[in-house]
Order: C-alpha cells, then sequence, then structure tokens
C-alpha cells in the first residue's frame, strides 16, 4: 500500500464521526456494530438464553457496557425471591403458595419502624430495585426462561421506588436476538409491578403515574429517524423490520445520571411511563403471569405493563415512583371530570376540559408508538393527521399523570 492510499483511509476515518454528527443530532452517544463480549453467560438455564455481557467504543470515544451495567454478580444487592421460576423448579400456581416459602430473612429492613411491604414483578426480561435509595431485590433471571418475583422490605411512608429495567440482548450491542427464524430480531420489553401493605391492601401498581425514561436504544437502522423533544427520546417512527444482518445497526446511549435510585433525584421532567397491554407483551402463554392473573390483573386496580414510549427499540429504562403517606392519597387522585375528551368519538379536532396545569401531552397508538408529544398544551387537539384508530391521549401534570382514551374516525 502507497502512502497516498494510506492517508485517503486515514482521511476516511477522521471523517466518519463527522459524517455520523450530520446523520444524528441527539444528544447520545453512537456506537456501529457487535459488542465484544466480555462474559460469556451470567446465569444458565435449562431452555433459556445466554445472558452475556460486552463492551463497546462509540464514535465520541465513550465506552459502553451492553446491555446495560447491571448488579447480578454483587452479593450484596439481594436477590428477589421466586414467585415463579422454570429455571430452578419454584413453579409455584398462586402467590399463597410462594409466600409460605418464605421466613421473613428474606425481607430488607429499610426502616425498623416501618410497615412490611410486598412487590410481585414480572419484567422483560430484567429488573433491579430500589427502596429510598437502598438495594432490595434483583431478577433472578437476566435473560430467560421468563420468571416472577416477589420483594419485600420494611419502609416508612412514603418511599420512592426506583428501578433499572433491562431487555436484554442475544446480539450485544445491536438490541436483537435469534427468533421467528430471523438473526436479528428486536425484542420488546415491558415490566408490570403490584405494591401491598400488610393489609394487602394495594399501595402502589404501575401505570402512567410513574416516570421512565431511555438511556439505550438498539437497533437503529437510519441515525436521521430518532429525534428528541426536551427530555422526551423518541424512536417511534424507527423501524422495528426483522434482519439476517444486523453488522451496520446502529445504538444510542446515554449516560446514566448519579444518585437516580435516591428519594431525593430530581425526576420532574422525565417522561410518564407509556402503558402496554398484556397482549403487545406478549404474556398470555407465560405462567410466570398467568398464574397470578389475580394479583396483576386486578379489576379494581389493575397494574399495566410500563416501558418508555417505544416497547421495542428502547433496552435499557429507569422508572421511578413514589408511594404517598395514607394521608396524602386522596389529594393525589385527580378529579374524575378533569381530562374529558369531547368530541369523541373526534374527527378533526378534539377538546380537552381540564388541561390546564398539563405540562405534558402525548396520543399514544394502540402499538405504544407516540404519534403526537407536545409540552404546550392547549384544550384542543388537532386530530385530522391521525389515522382512524383507537388512542391513549396522556396528560402529565406535576404530580399525577391522566389517560383518556380517544376514538378517531
Amino acid at each position: 500500500m502507497n502512502i497516498l492510499s494510506t492517508l485517503s483511509i486515514c482521511f476516511i476515518l477522521l471523517l466518519l464521526p463527522f459524517t455520523l454528527r450530520a446523520q444524528y443530532t441527539g444528544t447520545a452517544s453512537v456506537t456501529q456494530g457487535r459488542a465484544t463480549t466480555t462474559s460469556t453467560n451470567l446465569y444458565t438455564c435449562a431452555g433459556g438464553r445466554i445472558a452475556g455481557v460486552g463492551t463497546i467504543t462509540a464514535t465520541d470515544k465513550t465506552v459502553w457496557t451492553m446491555p446495560a451495567v447491571v448488579s447480578y454478580s454483587l452479593a450484596t444487592f439481594p436477590f428477589a425471591s421466586d414467585l415463579n421460576n422454570p429455571c430452578n423448579g419454584a413453579n409455584y400456581a398462586t402467590a399463597a403458595q410462594a409466600l409460605a416459602k418464605l421466613d421473613g430473612s428474606d425481607i430488607v429492613t429499610i426502616d425498623p419502624s416501618g410497615e412490611v411491604m410486598t412487590a410481585y414483578i414480572f419484567a422483560d426480561n430484567y429488573f433491579e430495585m430500589y427502596i429510598n435509595g437502598v438495594a432490595v431485590g434483583k431478577d433472578n433471571v437476566p435473560f430467560t426462561q421468563f420468571n416472577s418475583n416477589i420483594v419485600r422490605f420494611r419502609v416508612k411512608r412514603p418511599f420512592t421506588i426506583a428501578m433499572k429495567l433491562v431487555d436484554w440482548e442475544e446480539n450485544l450491542g445491536l438490541g436483537s436476538e435469534s427468533n421467528g427464524g430471523f438473526a436479528y430480531h428486536p425484542g420488546d420489553g415491558g415490566m408490570v409491578a403490584v405494591f401491598t401493605d400488610a393489609t394487602n391492601s394495594i399501595v402502589a401498581i404501575t401505570d402512567t403515574t410513574w416516570k421512565a425514561q431511555t438511556f439505550y436504544t438498539s437497533p437503529i437502522t437510519d441515525l436521521s429517524c430518532p429525534t428528541e423533544q426536551g427530555t422526551l427520546r423518541l424512536t417511534g417512527k424507527c423501524s422495528t423490520q426483522n434482519s439476517q444482518d444486523g453488522s451496520k445497526y446502529y445504538a444510542l446511549h446515554w449516560a446514566v445520571p448519579e444518585g437516580w435510585m435516591n428519594p431525593g433525584f430530581q425526576d420532574a421532567d422525565w417522561p410518564a411511563a407509556s402503558t402496554y397491554s398484556n397482549e403487545s407483551v406478549g404474556v398470555n402463554n407465560k405462567p410466570a403471569y398467568t398464574n397470578f392473573t389475580e394479583i396483576f390483573d386486578d379489576p379494581k386496580k389493575d397494574a399495566q405493563f410500563i416501558w418508555s414510549s417505544n416497547v421495542i427499540l428502547d433496552n435499557e429504562v429507569i422508572v421511578r415512583y413514589t408511594v404517598p403517606s395514607a394521608s396524602d392519597v386522596q389529594e393525589n387522585i385527580p378529579s374524575t371530570n378533569e381530562a374529558y375528551l369531547y368530541p369523541n368519538p373526534a374527527t378533526n379536532q378534539c377538546h380537552i376540559s381540564g388541561s390546564r396545569g398539563a405540562r405534558l401531552l402525548r396520543i399514544v397508538d394502540v402499538l405504544g408508538n407516540v404519534v403526537y408529544s407536545t409540552v404546550d398544551v392547549t384544550d384542543v387537539i388537532a386530530v385530522d393527521g391521525l389515522p382512524a384508530g383507537i388512542y391513549s391521549v396522556m396528560l402529565e401534570y406535576s404530580d399525577y399523570s391522566v389517560v383518556r382514551k380517544l376514538i378517531v374516525q
């Protein structure tokens, strides 16, 4: 190779980051291609997938752990108890059976004079939970087979729940797995949880009142597709197609902020969590969920699967919620007259009664895609540009969120 050819190659390599910046205008670090495996498998389960870990270097020279920095191998971070776990034979048919196996040593004490809370969690795939900044439980199975968990802790109300959620990946750095005959299938996430007190009364469920922020998104095939609106990291218009070749896939990475698990962490500007149906997450054939629908699908307080605005492409998400004190519960429940939509069904525009004071409005389709979002909330929404169908209108206020169904004709 002559010196001219060498200089040409060097010039192209130097130009690459500038080319990416021309395509991508967001705040994330950008990587392309597969990560280097650093840990072959964190956990072995018969019939389960390999839960590897790797690292990859971005165009800005930052180094990222794939699929996320987790505490799975950290001995001081307690494992959750099994609600249902086919990997170790804990195939409990009811929550009562699972609870009967616990002797109290599993309870993490945060406030010695507090009350014992019980959390029931199904995560696709992995979670780590903190209460008031204290590690109280992590998922027993990082990838598959699908399992569900119990976490118990003693605490005073109010208390803050903070959870790191990871949709694990087989193709590290590429946000995908082998599935359905495709080598690169973008998997989906989702987490549902119910929290009860010592009297077995529900004190919290997952819904749009939780906060949810994205920190790792992949696969991205077109860097001009992702957009940002304030703290919203949006990929609803990006491709989620399967592929046999992921070598050119991009990934977006944002640094996880210090102290995200602490109650004093400022999450006011984080987006509200998006919700997803049981069918869209695909849990209707999973005993780790279906054995416990009396908990997760309580007719009076039905917990919903939550994630960021893109349940397929977003692979690392942090969610937060503060359980109020018993005396404050009624103050945080919005009036039934708030956010009343009319006309509904709507054709050209829809009015919102009770939009005053809302700081964020989103419209989400039945697939969980955000089709409209604004922080300039008015009492009228133009819907003439939306295809006919059923949507969720989400209004976020300072300390709660409201969701209303909207039909567009």
